[in-house]
């Protein structure tokens, strides 16, 4: 299958483009100097090999379709969006994942990787699979400035970091979560999405005092069209659970009046909301357009009742290829 023109690169791009002051006459394409990536499966390439856990892609059937034909912790069968992502903007072919300890000094200028498989905004949701949560995510982009300085100089380190583009995907295992355990119980729906929030912007606020100051972050998939969600549900057509589904679409909305907040209280910063929704439900709806026939079973297994890390895998192979 051919690899195309990924339609959320290209709505990344054209977000910032279009967020820009100047008029549109004189908009060029935003020159970043490195991308850095936080998050969960959708966007780790790797650092999940070098922790404890089982949630790990480093067997078949994942990276048959990579360059070398072989896994290398991608919940995919080829490239993810921060590989795809780099090579469109130039910086390099792959995003490296942080905590491989081969990481080469020429890499870490223009960018790594930080994101953990099975992770989520909350502490809890990474301690089930013993993942990097985006607390430590961001302690390990500490790390970093400091072996960055040690290469380059301070002076040049927070020049990359400011003009660096800072991607975070997070928050559905998060929700995963909340529909599968007793909060659901103790909590309504709309407070735990406010607890969350609140944890998104800690975390914007602190990668903002670390240096950054352009963010792109991505709001909640259509998890209800999970096949782990949809098997749950009892439904024997295997539709969509349009309840969680309305309940992401909530959040989102909430995520992007907190961005807009945000981006006025951090001054010299610019973020970006990325319709992650939007993009995956076209591909749902059109699966034959990008050329697939099942989107109601995951990839591996029985493709029912293993967790969401089997239908990611299918759900990046829909989001990046054609």
């Amino acid at each position: 299958m051919a690899q195309a023109h990924h339609p959320l690169l290209l709505l990344i791009l054209l977000l910032f483009l279009s967020s820009t002051a100047i008029p549109s006459s004189k908009r060029t394409q935003p020159k970043f100097s490195a991308v850095f990536y936080f998050g969960d499966s959708v966007l780790d390439t790797g650092n999940n090999n070098h922790l404890p856990t089982v949630a790990v892609a480093n067997h078949a059937p994942y990276g048959r379709d990579f360059p070398g034909k072989k896994p290398t912790g991608r919940f995919s069968d080829g490239r993810l969006i921060p590989d795809l992502l780099n090579e469109r903007l130039q910086l390099k072919e792959f995003s490296p994942p942080f905590l491989d300890a081969r990481l080469p000094n020429s890499d870490v200028a223009t960018g790594v990787n930080f994101a953990s498989a099975g992770s989520g905004f909350n502490d809890q949701t990474s301690r089930l699979s013993n993942t990097l949560p985006m607390s430590k995510q961001v302690d390990l982009f500490e790390d970093y400035l400091l072996r960055l300085r040690g290469i380059v100089g301070d002076k040049e380190a927070s020049r990359i970091v400011a003009r660096s583009l800072i991607f975070i995907s997070s928050g559905t295992n998060d929700f995963s979560h909340y529909y599968r355990s007793p909060k659901k119980r103790k909590m309504e729906i709309g407070d735990y999405q406010d607890i969350v929030l609140q944890m998104v912007q800690v975390y914007v606020k602190e990668l903002y005092d670390l240096g950054g100051r352009q963010f792109c972050l991505a709001g909640l998939p259509p998890f209800g069209c999970t096949p782990i969600q949809i098997t749950l549900s009892g439904d024997p057509d295997r539709a969509c659970v349009d309840e969680q589904n309305w309940d992401a679409h909530v959040y989102n909305s909430k995520l992007q009046r907190l961005l807009a907040k945000l981006q006025g209280s951090l001054h010299g910063s610019r973020i970006v909301y990325v319709d992650a929704y939007r993009a995956l439900m076209e591909i749902l709806e059109n699966p034959a357009k990008y050329g697939f026939t099942e989107t109601t079973r995951g990839c591996c297994g029985t493709g029912l009742r293993e967790d969401t890390r089997a239908y990611r895998m299918s759900s990046i192979n829909l989001s990046c290829y054609a």
